[in-house]
């Protein structure tokens, strides 16, 4: 009997051994040649690294390139054929995540969803995240998408000049009323306050090369007086401050709860009822989940929103036959009253509008451009392996006749792939109607869906993102005019519109004219209900 099962064995052994060597001998993909030791450390752009990464897959005529920065393989990919078949149709190896000491351990980012390691833990709070997110339950957050929609119309008429300001509130105060079930304060509140600070301290500490622990993570265990211990200090303080954005509000959420005091539906309020009658609140034996899965809403969902809507009013200045197309198509099927979510299916042109917003100016080309700050290189621009972006293989793999190391970091070029030609003639022209067949969405056209990621690591929070930039949207463009200044002699005043970088490519101010497209619309604006 041993020797039969040897038997079968043997060969099994020898086609996998064989396999393994085949894959080996195969070249990486191609990319810059690089030095010894450090690889492509010194290949690697400092700034819009996006478009570098687009260069190198013309000059490679390859939609999939290879670095290797300090022993570390960094695959880039460039199409949406090569992203979808590695990171969706081969999830299974591609959807764990780099971690990185200081964010993920050190400083408390360790649940945050976009940061876990693929596993069960991310698996749990990945199904309650999607429950609440889903296209279907979506729908349940549409009455304060809509409530919060309205209230930045009447801020855009009381003070057009902060309409950057009102887009970051309204935004932010949707998010802590639907995760939370909490009011936000018209300035200066506390809550918004906590997530400003924490996010500035994760985005420093994401920069690769900042802290040493990053790049020798055995450096963590050395005392804080030691030399090169100052990471520490950094580190317990800022931890701290992530510890409080996500524990305070939780906190807040479930005092009101406890006293009984009306409010609106949140996911706080309907995760924790899903422990039964009987169950105690402050015991409840999913808490721990439900504090991350409201504290990656809250975290995470308003950032990007805000990049796409300022993009939106960006869009709206430099294309004023854009806007009056979205316009007429309002006018005609609204008449007199302000648009409603129900009204959205109707309105194809001004979903085309939102389609093409998300496209014309990608809110996450890449992941966050890292200044490498070692005795190494100073303004060296590493890959964004610690932000969240990045995916991680946890197998040999073979692509077009490529071998991909296990361990390589991986990420998609988004950039790229909305500026395909193929897809997106003219990409750099914002043209909505590359969305239209016959006056309708065209269900051929590649959605940029990119946007939002790829496989299992897709965000969940997609469809409540749309639903909240098309209220949006179409709420602005039936009551407001979107223009340029004038100077003293009446002169347009032509818009400097530029994006930094960063984790969302934040738009850099900017200013507009906001008037109410007549009376009637300001009547409008002050007599709506609130819902």
């Amino acid at each position: 009997m041993a020797d039969a099962y040897l038997a079968i064995l043997a060969p099994l052994l020898f086609l996998a051994a064989f396999y393994r060597w085949r894959r080996t001998r195969l070249p990486t993909p191609p990319g810059p040649r690089g030095y010894p030791i450090v690889g492509n450390l010194f290949d690697m752009p400092s700034e819009r690294q996006w478009e570098r990464y687009f260069e190198w897959s013309k000059k490679y005529n390859s939609d999939i390139i290879y670095l290797n920065v300090l022993g570390s393989p960094i695959v880039v990919l460039n199409s949406y054929k090569a992203a979808n078949e590695l990171l969706s149709v081969r999830s299974s190896l591609y959807s764990d995540r780099p971690v990185s000491t200081m964010v993920n351990e050190l400083l408390g980012w360790g649940t945050f969803l976009s940061f876990m390691p693929y596993g069960d833990a991310w698996r749990a709070r990945r199904r309650a995240f999607w429950q609440e997110f889903n296209p279907d339950h979506a729908r349940n957050h549409r009455p304060r998408q809509l409530w919060h929609a309205r209230d930045l119309l009447r801020r855009l008429l009381d003070d057009p000049a902060r309409f950057l300001h009102h887009i970051d509130h309204t935004l932010a105060a949707s998010i802590i009323s639907i995760a939370y079930g909490l009011d936000v304060r018209p300035e200066h509140d506390p809550n918004v306050a906590r997530a400003e600070k924490a996010l500035v301290q994760f985005q420093d500490a994401a920069i690769a090369g900042s802290f040493i622990v990053d790049i020798l993570p055995f450096v963590r265990f050395v005392p804080r007086w030691a030399p090169g211990g100052a990471f520490k200090a950094y580190a317990e303080r800022a931890r701290l401050d992530t510890w409080d954005m996500r524990e305070a509000p939780y906190k807040q959420g479930v005092a009101r709860l406890r006293s009984g005091a009306a409010g609106p539906s949140s996911i706080l309020s309907r995760s924790l009822a899903k422990g039964g009658i009987g169950v105690d609140i402050d015991r409840h034996p999913d808490e721990e989940i439900i504090k991350d899965v409201a504290w990656v809403a809250y975290g995470g969902g308003a950032e990007t929103s805000h990049v796409a809507l300022a993009t939106f009013f960006a869009a709206m200045l430099l294309c004023p036959e854009v806007q009056r197309k979205g316009q007429e198509e309002l006018d005609a099927y609204l008449g007199s009253r302000l648009p409603a979510f129900e009204d959205l299916p109707h309105l194809p042109y001004v979903r085309a509008i939102m389609l093409e917003t998300l496209r014309w100016q990608a809110v996450g080309p890449l992941g966050k451009p890292m200044p490498f700050r070692s005795h190494l290189r100073p303004l060296l621009t590493l890959p964004p392996a610690h932000l969240g972006v990045a995916h991680r293989l946890t197998m040999d793999d073979e692509y077009k006749g490529y071998f991909i190391p296990k361990g390589s970091t991986v990420f998609v070029n988004i950039w790229a792939l909305l500026r395909d030609q193929e897809h997106y003639p003219a990409p750099d022209t914002f043209d909505p109607e590359r969305f239209l067949k016959d006056g309708q969405i065209d269900p051929r056209t590649l959605d940029p869906i990119p946007n939002f990621g790829f496989g299992r690591r897709i965000c969940p929070g997609r469809f409540f993102a749309m639903d909240s930039l098309l209220i949006s949207i179409a709420s602005t463009l039936f009551c407001f005019d979107i223009a340029k200044l004038k100077d003293a002699e009446g002169r347009d005043i032509e818009p400097n519109i530029q994006y930094a970088s960063g984790a969302t490519r934040p738009i850099l101010p900017f200013q507009c004219s906001i008037t109410p497209r007549s009376a009637a619309a300001a009547k409008l604006i002050r007599d709506s209900e609130l819902v």
